[in-house]
């Protein structure tokens, strides 16, 4: 389903990506590395943070605005589960897509995989809030933020099963 577009000081529409999915591209760097040889678990936590900022951007979300509104989207929860490890050098995808979302909270799930030998090195899912940041309390997602939302109920093809990324 597509939802409409809306026009609000928070929201400035773009067009929409031709799929429910976003991939952030990122080569591991060596200040990324811990001192166990390979990427600190934080590292996986950040990325997709960035994926989520990003993925919002590009369908339309106005952080900035929103947030001079003193609105804005707020973690409640992360579950991370760690599979391989990713090491300097590595370039990565971190796919993010939001599978449902309610009146106050979206789900959102990423994979953060390394396309070179078709390995997923993590799965996340986190839960987002939409919150009054003045009150300090969650509230109904607004029509501008909704329309920033493309739902992607199940889950995307992993990176190299892409076909038209030819």
């Amino acid at each position: 389903m597509t939802l409409p577009t809306l026009r609000s000081p928070i929201c400035k529409r773009i067009p929409r990506m031709p799929h429910a999915f976003f991939d952030l591209h990122h080569t591991v760097a060596d200040d990324e590395i811990d001192a166990q040889q390979h990427v600190h678990n934080l590292r996986y936590l950040q990325w997709t943070l960035w994926a989520a900022r990003d993925h919002s951007a590009a369908e339309g979300w106005d952080a900035a605005a929103a947030l001079k509104d003193g609105l804005g989207w707020v973690v409640r929860g992360h579950d991370i589960t760690y599979r391989a490890a990713a090491l300097a050098g590595d370039e990565l995808i971190i796919r993010t897509w939001i599978p449902s979302w309610n009146r106050y909270s979206c789900q959102r799930h990423y994979w953060v995989t390394r396309p070179a030998d078709q390995t997923v090195l993590a799965k996340v899912q986190t839960r987002w809030v939409f919150v009054d940041l003045n009150r300090h309390r969650a509230i109904e997602i607004p029509p501008a933020a909704v329309s920033a939302i493309q739902v992607c109920e199940t889950p995307p093809p992993a990176p190299w099963a892409d076909s038209d990324d030819t």
